[in-house]
């Protein structure tokens, strides 16, 4: 709310999947027959195709913490800093921006004319969606007067 201040936002898109499956114990998961070959070569010749899955995918129990740890190594790589006792905020101590992260949602604070560098910097390792100015985050509108 500070003259010269605005606060951006924007959601990492299909964000757990972004990050990989680093478990301890490998996971194997069933590939549907709708992802069979169309051309009919797997019909006869299997039953149950297994595949190694690599990716944090939805669903699995340690999705999650895979992405946390992927995007959280990507905004320690752009020098920001986790505050203390609160692990869902991050603070970029040159170009004084907060950032404020659920899950997949991001919500960026501080002066306007930095929060170009933020988007361009985590858009190279993060997929999101176009950053656009506050207007819903986490379910409620907010009216910024």
């Amino acid at each position: 709310m500070l003259p010269g201040h605005k606060i951006t936002v924007a959601d990492a898109i299909r964000a757990y999947i972004q990050s990989l499956l680093k478990s301890k114990h490998k996971t194997w998961v069933r590939i549907p027959r709708e992802l069979w070959p169309i051309d009919g070569s797997w019909e006869g010749r299997y039953n149950r195709p297994m595949c190694l899955l690599e990716r944090a995918l939805y669903g699995h129990p340690e999705s999650g913490a895979h992405w946390e740890h992927h995007l959280k190594l990507v905004l320690q790589q752009m020098q920001g800093v986790s505050v203390d006792g609160h692990h869902s905020l991050f603070w970029f101590p040159q170009q004084k921006l907060l950032l404020c992260v659920y899950v997949d949602d991001l919500l960026l604070s501080g002066p306007a004319e930095n929060h170009q560098w933020f988007w361009k910097r985590v858009r190279e390792k993060i997929d999101t969606e176009d950053p656009e100015p506050l207007d819903r985050f986490l379910g409620r509108t907010h009216v910024v007067i």
